[in-house]
């Protein structure tokens, strides 16, 4: 605690002092007045306070009749704004500001996000059995939608520790969240099962998304190298960008660092849970998956400011039917055997993030093996024997960064050999490429029962839904190839633009579902734009808006019976306090 010097000190100081000084001119006289002792000036440097939590506010500057400013005295300075109950920015003990409970570590934080999402879509879309007007002969039919999605999330955070370099001693998070979903589309029997109900679709979700606890186990090093546990709905990223799992869900989680921060590492394993349809949210009912994760991050190796990381995934998934909210069944998938499957896969990975000067890069490589008891497609049991990699190189100039990417999912070049060779993952959600501005990596596409991708995956893995089917490795698996441009235009707003070359690795488990043959490779080339905008300067309102178009090239009209463009546009409000 900060402390003044006390006159004991200063009186021994000044003896020692004068017990240094050279010999003095004798004394004055009586007669003659002695001089005054020099003033001690005032110690401000060493101010006590009560504790660092309660600061005062900063005093007002003042001005003299002169106009000109009058200096605060040092001691009149404080480290913090005063507090204000509603202002985030200032001390506040609603955001961890100030200890609660009448303690000195515990604290409590809360965190209020709403997320506003409106997006008008054209995605090929199976002719309804009833629908608005005449009799559509073909397959496909109206493909223009209307979606609208709001979350309201309240994170309530109470934890114990110095906030500062230490982890946490415990830690107990709770985030419910409110969800509302619309979608409206154009075919009947399509947005819901049952064609009675229209093409358009209301729903709303309550539920409790994250409920965890944290607690630190142990210290390794007097440098806080510490090993910690996490118990409950929890959030969980397995790689730098999301390629095989991101999800919350109800799970186990030992995390920690060693060698002064160099090393990190997490073991989970996750029971999950079933998902809603329509919001994605967790539902509190077992889904028969079990998910394990050991990953190992290296910071600064083998250069400074590059980080590389290996990885172990194994899923374990025995769902049986299933139908989802909307009368629709997703397991087993309605095509080919109808027919339970058990799957078993494991995953190795090696991937990387850093920057070797201005020069960025991404990338991540996994290899997939196992085996899967009855594939819908192969009607048969099947060995896994699959491959995925991706890589992105940018260029820092200025205040624009240039940047190439690539993809490859490796597809079934034999359906039915008994051998599944096309990469699926267990739960993904990359940030990579054309991330959400992107066609191809946000849309859902459809078609005979199952889809061709899930919204938010790039992956052509024809599966029924990425959150409540299963992983299908029987697929034609992916090629992206493209470039971008960022740029930060403002302080406040940034912007990208870009296009992505779009193809199939290999069409034979297309043919063999759809019982066509020639299906060309090519799906075509989208291009996408998307600008986020801070009016604040910070994170209280974000603005998103962007879109993309896909030109369809030979395989993707001979699937889909048409070659018109494709197009998304959204907006997207982020509030938070």
């Amino acid at each position: 605690m900060p402390y003044r010097l006390t006159p004991l000190f200063v009186a021994i100081g000044g003896a020692a002092l004068a017990q240094a000084q050279p010999p003095q001119s004798p004394s004055p006289s009586p007669s003659q007045s002695p001089p005054k002792p020099a003033a001690t000036p005032r110690l401000r440097d060493f101010e006590p306070m009560p504790d660092r939590w309660f600061a005062p506010g900063r005093p007002v500057e003042t001005v003299g009749p002169d106009g000109l400013a009058i200096p605060v005295a040092p001691n009149d300075y404080v480290v913090n704004e005063a507090g204000s109950p509603w202002n985030p920015y200032r001390q506040n003990r609603l955001k961890g500001d100030f200890p609660i409970l009448g303690t000195e570590d515990v604290f409590f934080a809360a965190t209020v996000t709403n997320r506003f999402f409106f997006e008008k879509r054209d995605v090929p879309t199976p002719a309804g059995i009833t629908g608005p007007g005449p009799v559509n002969p073909r397959f496909f039919g109206d493909s223009r939608q209307d979606f609208l999605q709001n979350d309201l999330s309240v994170t309530f955070d109470l934890f114990r520790g110095q906030q500062a370099f230490k982890p946490v001693d415990w830690r107990v998070r709770v985030t419910p969240v409110f969800n509302y979903t619309r979608l409206e589309g154009g075919e009947g029997g399509v947005v819901v099962a049952d064609p009675s109900q229209g093409t358009a679709r209301e729903r709303g979700d309550v539920t409790l998304q994250e409920a965890f606890v944290e607690y630190h186990l142990f210290d390794l090093s007097d440098r806080f190298d510490f090993c910690s546990v996490e118990a409950g709905v929890l959030p969980f990223r397995s790689d730098f960008r999301g390629f095989v799992f991101e999800d919350t869900n109800l799970g186990v989680r030992f995390f920690g660092n060693a060698d002064e921060n160099k090393w990190q590492y997490n073991l989970a394993f996750f029971d999950q849970l079933d998902k809603d349809t329509n919001s994605g949210l967790n539902r509190y009912e077992d889904r028969d998956q079990n998910v394990l994760v050991a990953n190992l991050y290296r910071q600064d190796w083998p250069v400074l400011g590059y980080t590389t990381s290996a990885s172990f995934h194994y899923n374990r998934d025995r769902r049986s039917f299933e139908f989802d909210d909307n009368g629709f069944l997703v397991a087993p998938a309605p095509i080919g055997s109808y027919t339970p499957s058990e799957l078993d896969a494991y995953y190795l990975g090696w991937a990387g993030e850093g920057h070797f000067g201005r020069w960025n890069i991404t990338h991540a490589f996994y290899q997939v093996f196992g085996e899967e008891s009855a594939n819908a497609i192969a009607a048969r049991s099947t060995d896994i024997d699959a491959r995925f990699a991706a890589a992105e190189l940018s260029y820092d100039i200025d205040w624009l960064r240039p940047r190439i990417f690539g993809l490859y999912a490796s597809g079934d070049s034999d359906p039915t050999d008994g051998d599944a060779e096309g990469f699926d993952a267990i739960l993904d959600a990359p940030n990579f490429g054309g991330g959400a501005f992107s066609y191809w990596n946000s849309q859902g596409l459809r078609f005979v029962g199952t889809g061709l991708t899930s919204p938010g995956s790039p992956l052509a893995d024809l599966q029924t839904s990425k959150t409540q089917g299963q992983s299908n490795f029987v697929n034609p698996g992916i090629i992206q190839l493209g470039g971008a441009l960022d740029a930060e235009l403002t302080p406040k707003w940034r912007a990208q633009l870009g296009g992505t070359y779009l193809r199939f690795d290999d069409t034979a488990p297309l043919e063999t579902l759809l019982q066509a043959a020639g299906i060309r490779r090519e799906i075509g080339v989208e291009v996408f734009f998307g600008t986020q905008y801070r009016p604040f300067l910070n994170n209280h309102l974000i603005v998103q808006f962007g879109g993309a178009v896909l030109q369809p090239s030979d395989g993707f009209v001979r699937i889909y019976e048409n070659g018109d463009l494709r197009y998304n546009a959204f907006v997207n409000v982020i509030t938070t306090w």
